[in-house]
């Protein structure tokens, strides 16, 4: 099973005829989506087979009961899902131009007050989990340990980080520790000050690690796993890209799936690719959730 600790975001959606540097752009389309981190990877991961659920506090209200509605509609778990008063989900609006590109801008003000669940359901969710992702700007307080409860027990742990929190060292301590990091090559730099990829993952690399992968869109991956002198490229999938919105996160959802599924570095890095491709090719109004048939289709030579 894989378990996922991270926000669900409510994303009010433009679709644009213009591109960025146009200035300005008719509406084509709206759309109404749940999304956040790790709702997306989790989605992701039940499209390709895989048994997924999320660790979470949501809201009693009645917000709260489409968000999980879609969680049910695409194959993701609530076991481990317990609701509160007062809880807020992530409020997004997302501009996609087009070329497929994407600029979000969020609320995310309600996380810090979003609590773990209690330890004895956390417990019995990591007693289950055979692969832990967690969205480590937008999990709740504690999350850290969390990851190191899960590394304690042998539990892989894919982390996506591609922001740091204002005013908090919790994304950089959760690098620190989580075995399989996951960053955007942008970040990378931020949080390392090196500029060449090798060099970067050079300073993420630590005997604790069973990998390191930087992200690079249409460029692909840059990796290093145990044993390996150098990093080396796993590239990414030519698609037309329509709607990227959630690329990254598919790419998490799947990796995990390779994970759970005993797949080497290279072949989960592909499988991740491909899932991220599917998602940037779907044209809007579609199902943005990866299959296994989808995936497998590009993938075959």
């Amino acid at each position: 099973m894989i378990l996922g600790l991270g926000c669900i975001a409510h994303d009010q959606v433009l679709i644009t005829s213009a591109l960025w540097e146009d200035g300005k752009g008719r509406i084509l389309r709206t759309e109404s989506r749940f999304g956040g981190n790790v709702r997306t990877a989790l989605a992701a991961g039940a499209g390709l087979g895989e048994r997924v659920e999320y660790l979470a506090t949501v809201g009693a209200d009645e917000q709260w009961d489409a968000a999980l509605a879609d969680l049910a509609e695409h194959g993701v778990g609530t076991e481990f899902t317990v609701r509160a008063p007062g809880v807020r989900p992530v409020m997004s609006t997302i501009v996609v131009t087009r070329d497929g590109d994407r600029f979000i801008a969020y609320d995310d003000s309600g996380l810090f007050d979003t609590p773990l669940p209690d330890r004895a359901l956390v417990e019995r969710a990591l007693a289950r989990a055979s692969v832990l992702i967690v969205d480590s700007s937008t999990a709740p307080p504690g999350s850290a340990g969390v990851i190191a409860m899960a590394i304690e027990r042998g539990i892989p742990v894919v982390l996506d980080a591609e922001r740091e929190v204002p005013g908090s060292t919790v994304v950089e301590d959760m690098i620190a520790i989580a075995d399989h990091p996951i960053l955007p090559m942008n970040f990378a730099r931020h949080v390392t000050g090196a500029q060449q990829a090798r060099d970067i993952i050079e300073a993420l690399w630590s005997g604790s690690r069973s990998a390191v992968v930087l992200t690079d869109g249409a460029n692909g991956a840059l990796v290093r796993g145990p044993g390996d002198e150098q990093p080396f490229e796993v590239p990414a999938f030519a698609v037309a890209a329509v709607d990227t919105v959630g690329c990254g996160d598919a790419f998490h959802g799947a990796y995990a799936v390779g994970l759970a599924r005993g797949l080497a570095l290279v072949d989960r890095v592909r499988l991740a690719n491909a899932a991220a491709a599917v998602v940037a090719a779907t044209p809007a109004g579609q199902r943005r959730t990866p299959t296994m048939a989808a995936v497998t289709a590009l993938m075959s030579p």
